[in-house]
């Protein structure tokens, strides 16, 4: 996989589009998320994992769903589907080694303890809704209340760390903590809460106001808090006392350590610490956090915070921490192994605000840092992942999505979504072209323009359909055609084509890729290819389709099934060469409306 999606990335930025339904008429952006710079976080939006198509999945809540993107190893999109959020609040989502996990959240305003605040769906691999674990009251009166929400897991149990707004006091105030959640997988059943107050031994923090969860190769179960207020002011790390696996997170004393003290301030907001986590995970010998601090603990602008990297000894838990830059950066993103990663930041300019300059830092797995390196992008509250040895995040701006990779050192990028030029969105045929380019049916000419009149070639046409269909293995990769080679994209579609009876070929011998095709032989390829039949008792309305020629039937098929149109009431036009457009708008109402 790793060539082929390297060298996906690596070729010229691709422009490619989609229109996303019902996600079209709200757009968003999810450049720069991950940035906050008073004093709460937010649950992350937008996530990233590897699938079994050996390609990656995007997750992203737009809107009240979640959009699902599987991807496949050359980022040609191969299912999309949306997940309705079944509860007002989002909270997260979690790719686990067997389920996905959704969370969601609902207001308790009136703090009863019968009311359900928090729920977890469990999904399947294949996006099949498999159950869900209900936690009803929980002293909650809003979950995930100026805060975040992050999840691990480990032998048929999944740990949550997030937020909530709790139940008020005596003298009617209400406070913010986390909150800590243990469900076991098997039956969604809850066993475990730590939510209350008194849950001070298993790492109970006031203000805490972003949440970090692993579960590190020690079995052990580690948050990363940012507080205010109690028990201390700063980041502080958590080692909790039962290993993971475990039902109880309650149980025992947490081990803690102050990674970063925020310094005391007087007067002000004291919920301004200066400070904002980007990410945490762990080295073979480390562990590893990266934020933005100002070192006073007073500021809310980011032209006045750094980006440091803490590194936290697994044994001792002793730490050590390395500014990488100067005043003027966002919330950092932190990609790790066990053999060290990167830290990744945006810069900033001198009114604060995020130029597009993208600075990244490698560390080995001690946490010594290498030389920062700089280039053209953007980070999101994507949380950056390994990809066959390469670091990869994506951005998005309503239908744009960018994919970035780090290689060896090296930054590129490849988009998946943008306009263009000779394609509009009020355009009739825009749904159709951004559907076909972000699933490789049908490609644009260059990254602002697709070629809405420009003829489709023999290959182009035959490529479509065969991507459409699949991409079916040939019974042989071998052909009778002479003019087409294996180092050809479309060598396999041509000969899957010629063995499903799709083409003859121009002649016995020859295939023509390069050559056009006229709009009355394109249907008929998409007729052969759906194995269709004539329809009955269909008048023929054009005066330029002869009744008995080879492609009459396909003609009448594909008015009626509404995937081809004429070009008047009257007339087909089929010794016209077939458009890029109308091979698109052919394509999608195909695959979208003929079944």
């Amino acid at each position: 996989m790793k060539k082929r999606l390297l060298s996906a990335l690596m070729a010229a930025v691709l422009t490619l589009t989609v229109s996303i339904g019902a996600f079209a008429a709200d757009p968003q952006t999810n450049i720069n998320a991950q940035n906050y710079n008073t004093w709460d976080a937010a649950p992350v939006a937008s996530y990233l994992f590897e699938n079994s198509l050996g390609g990656v999945t995007r997750v992203e809540r737009i809107g009240s769903a979640a959009l699902v993107e599987e991807y496949g190893p050359d980022l040609l999109l191969k299912v999309s589907l949306e997940i309705p959020m079944e509860l007002p609040l989002w909270g997260g989502f979690f790719a686990g080694s067997r389920y996905n996990f959704f969370v969601y959240g609902q207001s308790n305003p009136v703090e009863r303890d019968n009311v359900e605040v928090i729920r977890v769906v469990k999904y399947s691999k294949s996006w099949e809704r498999l159950g869900q674990a209900s936690l009803k009251g929980i002293n909650t009166s809003v979950p995930f209340f100026c805060g975040s929400l992050r999840m691990a897991e480990y032998g048929g149990m999944l740990y949550l760390r997030t937020s909530h707004q709790m139940y008020a006091d005596r003298a009617g105030n209400r406070s913010q903590a986390n909150l800590t959640v243990a469900v076991r997988q098997s039956d969604m059943a809850v066993t475990d809460t730590a939510h209350l107050v008194e849950d001070v031994g298993c790492g109970y923090m006031s203000d805490s106001f972003n949440q970090f969860l692993i579960v590190d190769s020690q079995r052990r179960i580690v948050a990363l808090d940012q507080c205010d207020d109690f028990p201390s002011r700063g980041a502080v790390i958590s080692v909790f006392a039962r290993t993971a696996g475990s039902t109880l997170v309650t149980a025992g004393e947490v081990k803690s350590v102050m990674l970063q003290p925020f310094p005391s301030v007087e007067g002000g907001d004291r919920r301004i610490t200066g400070a904002s986590l980007g990410g945490f995970g762990e080295t073979e010998t480390k562990y590893i956090a990266a934020y933005s601090f100002d070192g006073a603990g007073v500021s809310g602008k980011s032209t006045d915070k750094s980006v440091y990297l803490a590194v936290a000894d697994k044994q001792t838990l002793e730490v050590e921490t390395v500014r990488l830059s100067k005043a003027g950066v966002s919330t950092p993103q932190l990609a790790v192994t066990a053999s060290g990663g990167y830290v990744l930041w945006n810069e900033t300019d001198k009114a604060g605000n995020l130029t597009g300059n993208l600075c990244f830092v490698p560390f080995d797995k001690d946490g010594k840092t290498g030389k920062t390196r700089t280039g053209k992008a953007s980070l999101s509250d994507c949380a950056p992942i390994y990809v066959d040895g390469q670091v990869m995040w994506y951005v998005s701006s309503g239908d744009a999505v960018t994919f970035y990779t780090i290689s060896d050192e090296e930054l590129s990028s490849r988009q998946v979504g943008a306009s263009f030029s000779d394609v509009k969105p009020d355009d009739e045929m825009y749904d159709a072209v951004l559907w076909n380019v972000k699933r490789g049916y049908v490609t644009q000419e260059s990254d602002t323009v697709f070629g809405r009149n420009t003829p489709a070639k023999r290959a182009e046409v035959i490529m479509g359909i065969w991507r459409a269909m699949g991409s079916p293995e040939p019974e042989k990769l071998e052909t009778k055609f002479t003019d087409i080679s294996p180092e050809d994209a479309y060598y396999k579609a041509v000969i899957w084509a010629a063995e499903a009876g799709v083409t003859n070929g121009t002649t016995p011998t020859t295939f023509d890729p390069d050559g056009t095709l006229k709009r009355q032989d394109t249907v008929t390829f998409l007729f052969r290819a759906a194995g269709a039949v004539t329809p009955t008792g269909r008048e023929n309305p054009f005066s330029d389709v002869k009744n008995g020629e080879y492609y009459t039937g396909a003609i009448l098929w594909a008015v009626d099934k509404q995937i081809a149109r004429g070009t008047s009431a009257t007339a087909f036009s089929p010794m016209r060469s077939v458009t890029k457009c109308e091979l698109a708008a052919f394509l999608y109402r195909w695959k979208n409306t003929a079944d």
